[in-house]
């Protein structure tokens, strides 16, 4: 089995969520005493950190701007958003869906954090623009939005839900470009670097890469363990490659274009429930992980 080139433990406890810099140099750990910490990936640097106190409500998201200028974090109703040159709040305000009672229940920044995306257990998606502060509300889907992104130079959103659609829609109008589904609630979704390769998973793992130029199938993963479905996916290689982690331990890297397993291993676990929570490709081409329990590892692939 596969061992890590480098394993750093950053906390001693399990985190609530976990995000890693697109360029592998930051990580951000959201732990389970509701500290809110970023760390520098290269020495496990502590470089700023805030606690409960620091916050009106109890955050359970985070998201990271892909220039590491802003950090927005979520409660189930409010949203902060920090200026991480300053250190400082830069904004803080209470998120609403078209239900009253909608919580927060996924949230994504843009690549300078000037757009801020914001899902809803309602269905509904705001659309904010940091600048003007204008608000966009779009219901673009029947229950609980569970991932947001930008994608495509920022003019179109990629939203998936508990529904088990994934939609890819316009970001300033709301308007439908494309929608896929799934039988059952989608665990996790990745675009590779051009935005041609979409790759979707639901909870009983009814998975598929498909051409959204096309709109057509071109490969399913060849994954026989049930009950395990996939938490996270990553394109490399300009979409030829896919690196998913289960809900357990296990990261698995494949070809996309036959849905063929490359290789397999565990990432390392302090808890039972350990899984990964953000990965990103190194400039030096290896993976590096965050898992659950506030781990970094390193790997070759």
């Amino acid at each position: 089995m596969k061992t890590p080139d480098h394993l750093q433990r950053l906390v001693n406890e399990t985190l609530i969520d976990g995000v890693l810099s697109s360029d592998a140099s930051i990580a951000v750990t959201l732990s389970r005493s509701r500290t809110l910490s970023i760390w520098q990936v290269a020495t496990g640097k502590l470089l700023q950190q805030w606690s409960d106190d620091d916050f009106d409500e109890t955050n359970y998201l985070v998201a990271l701007s892909a220039n590491k200028h802003y950090l927005a974090t979520a409660s189930k109703h409010q949203i902060s958003i920090f200026n991480l040159n300053t250190g400082k709040l830069d904004i803080r305000w209470f998120a609403q869906g078209f239900n009253p009672d909608a919580s927060i229940s996924s949230l994504a920044l843009s690549q300078t954090g000037s757009t801020i995306l914001v899902g809803m257990n309602d269905g509904s998606i705001t659309v904010i623009q940091r600048s003007s502060m204008t608000m966009s509300l779009f219901k673009q889907h029947s229950a609980a939005v569970n991932h947001v992104e930008l994608s495509n130079f920022e003019q179109q959103v990629l939203s998936t839900g508990i529904d088990g659609d994934a939609h890819i829609w316009a970001t300033y109008s709301g308007e439908l470009i494309s929608s896929f589904s799934r039988p059952q609630q989608i665990t996790s979704v990745s675009f590779d670097e051009a935005n041609r390769r979409l790759f979707i998973a639901d909870a009983l793992d009814n998975n598929v890469i498909i051409d959204t130029q096309t709109t057509q199938p071109i490969s399913q993963l060849d994954y026989l363990e049930r009950y395990r479905y996939f938490r996270q996916a990553l394109f490399i290689n300009h979409g030829k490659n896919l690196i998913t982690a289960t809900s357990k331990q296990s990261v698995i890297y494949w070809d996309a274009d036959s849905g063929k397993e490359l290789s397999h291993w565990d990432i390392t676990a302090y808890n039972a429930g350990t899984t990964v929570f953000s990965m990103v490709l190194q400039t030096n081409g290896k993976l590096l992980t965050l898992s659950s329990d506030g781990a970094l590892e390193t790997w070759s692939l």
